[in-house]
């Protein structure tokens, strides 16, 4: 019996024809590789990623699908569709994505919405033609590519904004959908640390859902991992919980909780911990039609 091949794209290394974000065929190759669900303009700032340069304009893509199923996610109807046939969508070459950026003025591309870690090939083909046309790329990620799908996108990544969620495995089982990955977490932080040593601009995030992941000690495991692994000056941005999807039982992030995070952040070293109390997500919040001559402005999450 010839030997299982897991795919190797992302940290849940699925059996091939088993493929838990459904975008992958029976032998593991990419479906509707240049399929969009969501485009906009937006800035820099929004992803967040505050210390990169200034608050550029960029155009931000996203598909379908995800490795995760967050209880709380605000782009459920992206990133938990099965087929994505249910969504407007439409197919746009590499290049039609390059010259949109251009025509609208914006300074890169970012890869966002869905979890763009399921789609290297896709990022891959646009991020190189967007280097040569002198745009940046920023990546917005849960922070689950294999050190392998790392090594293939990030010599064309500028920036990425790195979510750490918590430092418990549990949490993410019970709160993100994550079961069947052993050791997540320690996967997780050895994602961010190779985008860090390839020269890769890294912003690291941090929602904080009351009761869930916002206790003390697991701020201060963060705010000592990045010290410690991505230096003191790597930011560290806090952002606040809005009820969504299945957490809708539960309130937004006390002020006080993010304060307190921010305080414990500056007294492990770290020398930039932002806190956004009126943002909670890269949120493309609806789908909306993409047609290749149009343009979405990006929705408030709040």
């Amino acid at each position: 019996m010839a030997p299982i091949q897991h795919c190797s794209v992302c940290i849940r290394e699925c059996e091939k024809g088993h493929s838990f974000c459904r975008r992958r065929d029976e032998n593991g190759n990419l479906k509707q590789k240049n399929r969009l669900n969501a485009i906009h303009t937006d800035y820099l700032f929004d992803k967040p990623i505050i210390h990169f340069g200034k608050n550029a304009k960029i155009l931000s893509i996203g598909s379908w699908g995800c490795n995760f199923r967050c209880l709380g996610c605000q782009n459920v109807n992206l990133s938990w569709s099965v087929t994505g046939e249910n969504l407007d969508s439409t197919d746009m070459k590499p290049q039609e994505i390059v010259n949109m950026a251009l025509k609208n003025n914006c300074s890169g591309i970012c890869y966002t919405y869905n979890e763009p870690a399921i789609l290297p090939e896709t990022v891959e083909d646009i991020a190189s033609l967007a280097r040569e046309s002198d745009l940046f790329n920023v990546f917005v990620t849960n922070s689950t590519l294999t050190e392998k799908s790392v090594k293939r996108i990030s010599g064309y990544i500028d920036a990425v904004a790195a979510d750490i969620k918590s430092l418990n495995d549990g949490f993410y089982y019970e709160y993100c959908g994550a079961a069947g990955i052993p050791d997540v977490v320690s996967k997780i932080l050895k994602c961010i640390k190779a985008f860090s040593e390839s020269k890769c601009h890294v912003e690291v995030r941090t929602n904080i859902i009351p009761g869930a992941n916002d206790q003390e000690e697991n701020y201060r495991g963060i705010a000592s991992w990045i010290r410690d692994n991505l230096g003191s000056f790597a930011p560290w941005h806090i952002t606040r919980f809005f009820p969504s999807n299945k957490l809708l039982h539960i309130g937004q992030t006390p002020v006080e909780s993010m304060l307190r995070a921010q305080q414990i952040g500056i007294s492990e070293g770290l020398k930039h911990v932002q806190i956004f109390p009126d943002k909670g997500c890269d949120c493309a919040r609806e789908t909306d039609l993409v047609e290749i001559n149009t343009i979405h402005e990006t929705h408030d999450c709040c």
